[in-house]
Parts: C-alpha cells; structure tokens; sequence
C-alpha cells in the first residue's frame, strides 16, 4: 500500500461540490485528512482503515480556520492537489491504515473506498489530463 499525500502541504483546490459540511474539529486536523464524525460529540476527527470503527468516513478536509476549531470537508465532489500521477485514470482509492490518509490499496478495512481517479480537461485539448480525485462517500 502506498501513501498518497498532498502535492503541496495543506493545499487542494475544490472542483466541484455536491455535499459538504462544516463542522468543529475535535482533535488537530490539516486540510487533505480524510475525517469522520465522532458519535458522541458529532465533531470531526481522524479516519483510518484499521478497524470498522476508525473506517467510518465523512469526507475529505478541504479547509479549516485559521484556530483550526471548525473545518469543511467534501463528501462528494472533485478535488484537486493529490500526486495520483502514479495511477490510472478509474483507478479506485482507499482509505489507509495510516490516520487520515489515503492509498493506492486496501487497508485492514477493504470496503473503506474514498473514490476514485478521474481525468480534468482544464488545459489544453491534445495534452494529457489532469488527475483529480472524485470523492464518492
């Protein structure tokens, strides 16, 4: 399983969104963690796929403030700013055993699938497209 990060630390450009939240942070969250809701405080926190618990997914971090108390996150929309250069375009990705991260394979929780890659045509027709990552959860 390998890790997919951030081009750039704390950076992802929203595409498209069709459902989103914003919500209080319950722990230190940066924009790119894939985070859940706590079902005691209903705050977001970390998702991984270690367990069936942790698996649970709200969506994707795309901002915060700057206390870092509330954040946005996409639950399905298309983002912009992971490096999936690496992989096919249709390409399904999950959610890692790693807190807050996502991966090129299953972790320990295979059903734990956050989306998958999907080609942007911003630039120029006859050069290659972008790689986004469309959020299906």
């Amino acid at each position: 399983m390998t890790a997919i990060a951030l081009t750039t630390t704390g950076r992802v450009r929203v595409v498209e969104s069709f459902i989103q939240m914003t919500a209080p942070l319950a722990e230190s969250l940066a924009v790119g963690d894939v985070v859940r809701l706590d079902t005691t405080t209903g705050k977001f926190t970390g998702s991984n796929a270690s367990a069936a618990g942790e698996a649970r997914m709200y969506g994707i971090l795309v901002s915060k403030d700057g206390a870092g108390a509330v954040g946005t996150a996409i639950r399905k929309g298309v983002i912009d700013g992971f490096a999936l250069s690496a992989l096919d375009y249709d390409a399904i990705v999950y959610l890692s055993d790693t807190d807050k991260t996502i991966a090129d394979a299953v972790g320990t929780v295979t059903t734990a699938i956050v989306g998958r890659v999907i080609p942007g045509f911003a630039t120029t027709l006859g050069t290659a497209a972008d790689k986004l990552l469309f959020i299906d959860l």
